[in-house]
């Protein structure tokens, strides 16, 4: 049967490389927008991602986490009072604009976290010391930026909102929606950005590991009014949900992937609705000579098959390549469950395409050929 099927595909090639090329295209394009969009909605809530070992102690009004409307420092002092608090870790989370020699300017979030701990970032350091930002103007920026990043040169002298900083660290694809991270200690955040000193953003907690996370999560709750303390997976949860309900990145990139899947729907089934109807003659015959509908559907079907074998091994090839071509700029992953997702479109655009020729052999009457 599956020699059979192949001759059928072999016998119009132009009509088999359409087949191929809708099928490759649609899984193709869906793979590739489901892996932007994700790797958008990671990159917003990457401080987050990289922090989930602490409880994130925030304001009640914060609604994720760039959100961070400040919180009074003697918070500070009630949180190391609660039981099973191990240690507390303030942090700085403001703005402002990197300042090249040329002149050249660039908008920045910069994170101030506390030494020695430093909870709070950097993260994916790639050269540099942490330690190293409590010089003098210490900062860390990402090498990996598309503007900035190959101007990143451990010992050069920038300007951040108007002081002399310098670059003692660089980190990899730290950055948020569109924002990239620098970093320095919490002093110098405070000095470049004018945060009052009796102010953070947010307080990151390690816990006493005899203490169950949910039982000091609702102790500070319970006791310290005016803050919301979640733990770190719960917290990158919810940022990750706001920011896919109203920043409207899954709404266009979902409108995407349904237009491919309906493209790809439409390429295989009407180019797979024609090759039947080209050899509509050699159908008929076989039913003459006493095969079944069962027995053509399950040839169209190993052609169908074939079909989705091949469109999706090209098309995931070519996700692949995409991957690679793009990873100095976007943090791109091809999943597992991305991967069954994509076999199930292939098999879906396959098997819902070859309906089309099916329907049109099952209601063919052997005799009608030969008229």
């Amino acid at each position: 049967m599956l020699k059979d099927a192949f001759k059928f595909m072999w016998f119009d090639k132009a009509k088999m490389f359409g087949i191929l090329f809708g099928m490759v295209l649609s899984v193709f394009l869906v793979g590739q927008q489901v892996m932007i969009a994700l790797a958008l909605l990671g990159s917003t809530v990457s401080l987050a991602t990289y922090n989930q070992q602490y409880i994130w102690v925030v304001s009640p009004k914060s609604t994720q986490v760039t959100d961070l409307p400040s919180l009074d420092m003697r918070i500070a002092r009630e949180l190391q009072s609660v039981e099973g608090v191990a240690a507390v870790h303030p942090l700085i989370f403001s703005g402002g604009t990197l300042k090249f020699p040329d002149g050249k300017k660039y908008q920045l979030s910069l994170i101030g976290t506390e030494a020695p701990t430093f909870a709070g970032g950097p993260w994916n350091v790639r050269a540099g010391n942490p330690m190293d930002m409590l010089s003098a103007g210490g900062l860390f920026l990402d090498q990996a930026n598309t503007e900035y990043g190959s101007r990143v040169r451990i010992g050069d002298y920038v300007e951040f909102n108007g002081q002399k900083m310098r670059i003692v660290g660089r980190t990899d694809h730290t950055e948020g929606l569109g924002v990239p991270y620098a970093f320095t200690s919490i002093e110098k955040a405070r000095s470049l950005t004018n945060f009052p000193v009796t102010e953070a953003s947010a307080f990151l907690v390690e816990w006493d590991t005899s203490y169950q996370i949910p039982q000091v999560v609702d102790a500070i709750n319970r006791v310290i009014p005016n803050v919301r303390a979640t733990s770190g997976p719960e917290f990158r949860s919810s940022s990750l949900a706001y920011y896919a309900t109203s920043s409207g990145i899954v709404a266009s990139f979902g409108l995407l992937v349904v237009f491919a899947i309906i493209t790809g729907f439409s390429i295989v089934g009407l180019t797979m609705y024609s090759a039947v109807s080209d050899r509509i003659k050699d159908y008929g015959t076989l039913k003459a000579i006493g095969a079944t509908n069962g027995k053509i559907r399950r040839l169209i079907l190993f052609q169908s098959s074939m079909y989705a074998v091949s469109g999706f091994a090209i098309a995931y090839g070519l996700l692949v390549f995409f991957i690679r071509a793009t990873q100095g700029s976007l943090q791109l992953e091809l999943t597992a469950w991305l991967s069954y997702t994509l076999v199930g479109v292939t098999l879906m655009i396959a098997l819902l395409g070859s309906l089309f020729g099916m329907r049109k052999i099952t209601k063919l009457e052997p005799a009608a050929v030969f008229r």
